[in-house]
């Protein structure tokens, strides 16, 4: 007489071990995914911030000032979403938040797509319009608490000063902010885990 083997099956261990494998791979590929879809937003924004810088360059050398584009700074003042949520919004429309609903017509900033970021630009000659005291809903322009120095562009001269923000989450609470100004070639960025 022959023996014969029994066939084995996976046993409710090896199953759980399986799973909880399963579940750690989908956890990282979740982190990973947001952390990418995150540094793509804030490469939108850099690149946004950085045409608006050289628009405002250009209409300086043409017309002797900077351009106020936004009656001020983040959120009402944003555009084209006056307060940015988790969706994107199309690029274009006229500004309602805007001293002239054809302001960033004028300073010829473009998108090629819709934007996740809204973006606010103040500008002043220096002289009557100074930057002291620029604030947003929050306060001070700041990175990480740490509020922006804007001493070197109170020199009686023409400046601006630029902000980026989004709500990727949706909540209307945590913000990504990307600031540039007039007298840096820096960019500032806070709550960029946001």
């Amino acid at each position: 007489m022959g023996t014969h083997g029994r066939s084995r099956g996976f046993t409710l261990i090896e199953l759980m071990i399986v799973v909880a494998i399963v579940g750690v791979l989908a956890v990282l590929a979740v982190v990973g995914y947001r952390r990418w879809t995150r540094s793509a937003y804030l490469a939108e924004a850099q690149d946004m911030v950085a045409s608006i810088r050289t628009n405002e360059e250009a209409f300086l050398g043409e017309n002797g000032a900077y351009l106020n584009v936004s009656n001020g700074l983040g959120p009402p003042s944003d555009y084209p979403a006056a307060n940015p949520g988790h969706t994107k919004t199309a690029w274009g429309a006229p500004c309602a938040t805007c001293p002239s609903p054809s302001a960033w017509q004028s300073l010829n900033v473009t998108s090629a797509g819709p934007v996740a970021f809204g973006y606010s630009v103040v500008a002043g000659d220096g002289v009557v319009i100074k930057p002291t005291g620029l604030t947003n809903k929050w306060g001070a322009p700041s990175v990480g608490g740490t509020a922006i120095d804007l001493a070197a562009m109170a020199n009686n001269a023409p400046w601006f000063f630029v902000e980026a923000d989004a709500n990727l989450s949706g909540d209307g609470v945590s913000y990504m902010h990307v600031y540039a100004a007039s007298h840096s070639n820096q960019l500032w960025i806070d709550g960029e885990g946001n």
